[in-house]
């Protein structure tokens, strides 16, 4: 082959070796070949006054954050369950300009005129609970693990037995359609139904007198007082619950609770945070779908499924 018609190969044979290592990067490192979007910032009202209950969601949300360059700004009502409390902070972060928003709200009623005028300003998602006003929502039916404690709790209960319920100030939201339902069961079962507010202590004192068979607590918070006022009863009901903290977690190693429902709280903020970030970059996203949740108790608590619901992981 003479040199003039191996130089015609030359080129070509160069140019296609570049257009071959451009697809390989393309293929292998997708994340360096994308323009990565510009920061957005997002805020996030809690519903509790500190963010122990949740700190697993908090990871998977700032997970989220990293991944999708979102700046977040977590903000505390005073007071936990304050719906006036969060009304202001929602109207102070739309004035602002926040282009997104996550909220746990305490009361639907209270916050619905006000999520109404932040949706139409800002992309709106709902943690916990679901709300007609929000545009979108990330957490399980309620309704459906209310059903589930109270099914769980009848194993345990004898007819015309007794059961206390933590009551929850947050009767307005997620949490209270848990208890509405498990009530539902229970008076449908024929089981007599106490409610309790207080502390660990006066849980404590209470167990130790009275002649009630099982607890069941609606949301973390609640699950982790419920749990120390077991753990310093001889003799203590059977203790039923929501929730993944690791105190929680303690408890159910423990024998203090009997088992929980649980959902994975990591991807729950991961999600909402990702579907908030698509909503507020005009971005095409699927609808949300509801969460599954769980039972564990202390017998499968380390099977490798539950053990993704118990132990903060970071993707």
């Amino acid at each position: 082959m003479s040199g003039k018609r191996l130089g015609s190969w030359v080129l070509p044979l160069l140019m296609l070796g570049v257009l071959m290592t451009l697809l390989l990067m393309l293929i292998l490192y997708p994340a360096r070949a994308q323009r990565r979007p510009e920061l957005l910032e997002m805020s996030v009202i809690a519903r509790e006054a500190d963010s122990s209950a949740w700190s697993t969601a908090r990871q998977g949300m700032e997970q989220a954050a990293a991944d999708l360059n979102v700046e977040l700004r977590f903000l505390f009502p005073g007071q936990s369950d304050s719906a006036q409390e969060q009304r202001q902070l929602l109207r102070r972060e739309v004035e602002s300009g926040a282009s997104a928003i996550l909220l746990f709200p305490a009361d639907r009623e209270t916050l619905a005129e006000e999520v109404r005028e932040a949706s139409s300003r800002a992309a709106l998602v709902t943690l916990e609970t679901d709300m007609a006003e929000a545009e979108g929502y990330v957490g399980v039916d309620n309704s459906a693990l209310g059903e589930a404690l109270a099914r769980a709790a009848l194993n345990g209960v004898s007819r015309e037995g007794t059961v206390l319920l933590m009551e929850s100030p947050a009767r307005g939201s997620g949490v209270g359609d848990r208890q509405a339902a498990a009530e539902a069961v229970l008076e449908s079962q024929v089981r007599e139904i106490r409610h309790f507010t207080g502390t660990a202590d006066d849980l404590a004192e209470e167990l130790s007198r009275s002649r009630v068979q099982a607890v069941i607590a609606f949301e973390a918070s609640s699950l982790e007082r419920a749990a120390e006022a077991a753990s310093r009863t001889e003799d203590s009901p059977l203790l039923y619950g929501v929730g993944s903290t690791a105190a929680v977690t303690a408890g159910l190693e423990q024998g203090c609770i009997t088992s929980i429902l649980a959902q994975n709280a990591f991807s729950a903020g991961y999600l909402a945070v990702q579907s908030a970030a698509r909503m507020a970059r005009r971005e095409t996203a699927e609808p949300l779908a509801l969460l599954p949740f769980f039972t564990v108790r202390r017998e499968n608590m380390y099977e490798p499924e539950n053990q993704k619901l118990l132990f903060p992981v970071t993707w």
